[in-house]
C-alpha cells in the first residue's frame, strides 16, 4: 500500500467543509475531480457523507421517554457521586 499523495492528504484536511458546503467552489470542483480519479478518496468522502447524513437523520428522531429517563438518572447519579467526591 502506497502512502497518501499530497491531494489525498488536501482531501482529509477538507473533508468536514467539503461535506458541510463550506468550500468555495474551485476547492469542491479539486475534491470532486480527485475522487473521481482515485477510488480510495472516493469511498471515504462517500462513506462519510453517508454516516454524517444518517447522523442528521437521527437526530430528527425523538428518544422514546425510557431512554430519556434513564440519560436522566444516570447523569444524576454522576452528579451525586462527582458532589461527594469534591
Amino acid at each position: 500500500m502506497s502512502a497518501p499523495s499530497d491531494t489525498c492528504k488536501e482531501v482529509l484536511t477538507n473533508i468536514s467543509g467539503y461535506l458541510d458546503g463550506e468550500l468555495d467552489t474551485t476547492a469542491c470542483d479539486a475534491i470532486e475531480r480527485h475522487c473521481q480519479e482515485g477510488a480510495s478518496c472516493a469511498g471515504l468522502v462517500n462513506g462519510l457523507r453517508h454516516t454524517v447524513g444518517l447522523c442528521r437523520q437521527a437526530a430528527t428522531v425523538p428518544l422514546p421517554d425510557v431512554v430519556r429517563q434513564r440519560a436522566r438518572e444516570s447523569v444524576r447519579r454522576l452528579l451525586d457521586r462527582h458532589g461527594k467526591e469534591s
